[in-house]
């Protein structure tokens, strides 16, 4: 399933996407996942893929920030199955590779059986590899498809046209007025087509609204306007959602930029000065303006973020994220959420396993500078950067600096082999593996990488320079810093 740019930058995370099926109650789901092969065996029987999905909640799709929580086990025959699933839209990560699911009662079936497929193909990163997601015939997932492939067949029908009537080529006042009535036509006659597509999605859905965004991308990119009103009855309808369930639907948050992205420009044409009430948090004057709510303005704001005005809306957040409206709690929720991730206190959530093989709470490190070695088997870049912080701990680093290593190996035998390389038993070694929540916390981008945290507790950095790359000056001049604060 393929999407426009912007609906990729929406689902950038991973864009192949699924519905759950089975319902149990008001906004749960019950889930049944056959995790294979491509050749149709169980995943769990290939060399390091495990027995694990790790689930990922996007908080919002705005962000798209997803928090690692529950896990999910798979037995032998590929099976999994997961109860009463809140409506929403998650990502299972077994590393390297990553499934986006939209779960949304509306529109499902009992009993649907859903197949995320391991690829062959290699990766291209560490992590959030899309791989793809096989759903039964009739399924929203299915029908979503179906549709993208029919409105990309439509517009590569029309690509000639969509340059030379948007003017992105040359072709003559003849030839422009053409291919401009020829974009008229087509956007006519797909209305009809297009809303009997759209009646096959539940209104106000996770997947209508999906359908609803592949819409309005599809239309205004053939030059339709913002108030084109081909749908408007369907605009027009009560959505019953609050802020919170609309803000949670990637397709929702999608159509509604589609359609307010350059709210702005009105303004500017009236000479009216939005970029200081924008940057001063001016919200009255905003929602007199454009006849919008105090959640409204706090959207666009959130979304501007992504625009070329985000130094503007970066200034608004600054002046006005203590508002209380409902938009402005979810993003500071969704920010705060992430500076927790970042912090060196949410090590704490965790646990990482001990040479011994014991579980013990983690920890960042305090009252000393710590420096974690972020490694695993068979890097031999990672063997190099060992050696050079192992020498230099011994010989130059000083009092009030500690050392270890973090191993991200996928087995315990990586594990082994990584504790073979320690010089002696004293030689802090923990294990966290490649569970998307320590990834998440350690910011891996990847292997070998180098943690910084302060005396305070606080991290210095996730990605510090290497210690070939220049580590110790850089050790040296935070040292520095941190003395000339104290005094």
């Amino acid at each position: 399933m393929e999407f426009g740019p912007l609906m990729r930058r929406f689902l950038g995370r991973a864009w192949l996407l699924l519905c759950a099926c089975g319902t149990t109650g008001w906004g749960q789901t019950d889930v049944v996942l056959r995790w294979v092969d491509e050749a149709g065996e169980p995943a769990c029987q290939l060399d390091g893929a495990g027995h694990t999905l790790h689930i990922s909640t996007w908080m919002d799709g705005v962000d798209q920030h997803a928090v690692q929580g529950a896990d999910l086990v798979v037995d032998e025959s590929g099976i999994s199955a997961w109860n009463g699933a809140d409506r929403g839209v998650y990502t299972l990560e077994a590393l390297p590779w990553a499934w986006t699911l939209v779960v949304d009662d509306a529109g499902s079936r009992q009993g649907d059986t859903l197949t995320l497929v391991w690829p062959t193909r290699r990766p291209l990163k560490l992590r959030g590899n899309p791989a793809s997601v096989v759903y039964p015939e009739g399924h929203p997932g299915a029908r979503l498809a179906a549709f993208t492939q029919e409105l990309e067949m439509a517009q590569d029908s029309l690509d000639l046209d969509q340059l030379v009537g948007l003017g992105l080529v040359g072709g003559g006042v003849g030839r422009t007025q053409a291919a401009q009535a020829a974009l008229r036509s087509a956007l006519d006659s797909a209305a009809s087509w297009q809303a009997q597509r759209l009646e096959s999605f539940a209104p106000h859905s996770l997947w209508g609204d999906l359908a609803y965004a592949q819409i309005l991308e599809w239309r205004m990119g053939l030059g339709a306007s913002a108030s084109d009103t081909a749908f408007s009855a369907r605009e027009a309808s009560l959505d019953p959602r609050t802020w919170d369930q609309k803000l949670a639907s990637p397709g929702w948050c999608s159509a509604w930029e589609l359609k307010h992205e350059t709210w702005w420009k009105p303004l500017e044409e009236r000479r009216a000065p939005w970029r200081s009430w924008t940057a001063t948090g001016q919200v009255d004057s905003l929602c007199q303006a454009m006849s919008w709510t105090q959640d409204e303005v706090h959207l666009a704001m959130w979304l501007g973020k992504s625009q070329p005005w985000s130094r503007w809306a970066e200034a608004w957040w600054d002046v006005r994220w203590r508002d209380q409206c409902m938009v402005a709690d979810i993003r500071r929720l969704s920010d705060q959420t992430q500076a927790h991730l970042s912090s060196a206190q949410s090590w704490g959530d965790m646990r990482w396993m001990l040479p011994n093989g014991d579980l013990e709470p983690a920890w960042a490190g305090e009252g000393s500078w710590n420096v974690w070695l972020v490694t695993r088997d068979g890097s031999s870049a990672g063997d190099r950067e060992l050696v050079l912080l192992r020498n230099w701990m011994a010989n130059e680093a000083g009092p009030g600096v500690a050392w270890g290593v973090l191993s991200v190996d996928g087995d315990e035998q990586g594990l082994y082999a990584t504790l073979k390389k320690r010089a002696n038993v004293r030689e802090q070694v923990r294990w966290v593996g490649r569970d998307p929540g320590w990834w998440d916390r350690l910011d891996v981008l990847g292997v070998p990488q180098v943690v910084v945290v302060r005396p305070d507790g606080q991290i210095q950095t996730h990605q510090a320079p290497l210690p070939s790359e220049g580590l110790f000056t850089a050790m040296r001049r935070w040292q520095k810093l941190a003395g000339s604060v104290r005094r």
